[in-house]
């Protein structure tokens, strides 16, 4: 997948200017699945312009450079439409701790258990925050549009990832500490 391609599909649900994108990558739904700098999605809000896919309307602010809402041309739902049409592979992994687990015996246990331990919190916190962009479509999961039920889904993949990397910590800590005894 493409950056472009969570861009377009972002802009296919409805205008956003180039500050609620990036804001959706790091706090909302592209954060169950994505992770960009604020620079990122707007060079390539530049590109996809330039491309035609994307269109914007500038509207003035007071003492201020204009604020851009970025709309999805007809090109730019060929494109992403096109994308979504092809067969998709899964993502191989690419952890650090993969690292920690072939040279993890060249150093104190006590710096794995640490490092398992603030791993452990992040994904249980970004697990809650993921949760609560779930919540609407939860109490309403017999109405929800194709377009909601699509993003309840992956919303709950990104819930059950989290979920996963807590008990896989939970698990290598539990081994770890059974080891120094």
């Amino acid at each position: 997948m493409a950056l472009k391609h969570a861009i377009l599909a972002f802009l296919s649900r409805q205008p956003l200017s180039g500050y609620e994108v990036a804001k959706e990558f790091d706090e909302g739904f592209g954060s169950c699945f994505w992770k960009v700098s604020q620079q990122q999605v707007y060079a390539e809000l530049g590109k996809l312009e330039q491309q035609n896919n994307v269109t914007y309307e500038a509207i003035p602010q007071p003492g201020r450079l204009d604020k851009k809402i970025y709309s999805i041309t007809t090109q730019g739902q060929k494109e992403l439409t096109n994308w979504l049409m092809k067969p998709t592979e899964p993502t191989t992994i690419r952890e650090d701790l993969g690292v920690i687990g072939l040279a993890g015996h060249l150093i104190d246990p006590e710096v794995i258990v640490q490092e398992i331990e603030r791993r452990r919190q992040l994904h249980f916190e970004k697990g809650h925050q993921i949760q609560k962009l779930d919540e609407q479509f939860v109490q309403n999961l017999e109405s929800l549009s194709p377009k909601d039920l699509y993003m309840h889904l992956i919303i709950r993949r990104a819930i059950r990832y989290q979920q996963d990397w807590v008990a896989w910590c939970d698990e290598a800590l539990q081994l770890i500490t059974g080891l120094s005894k």
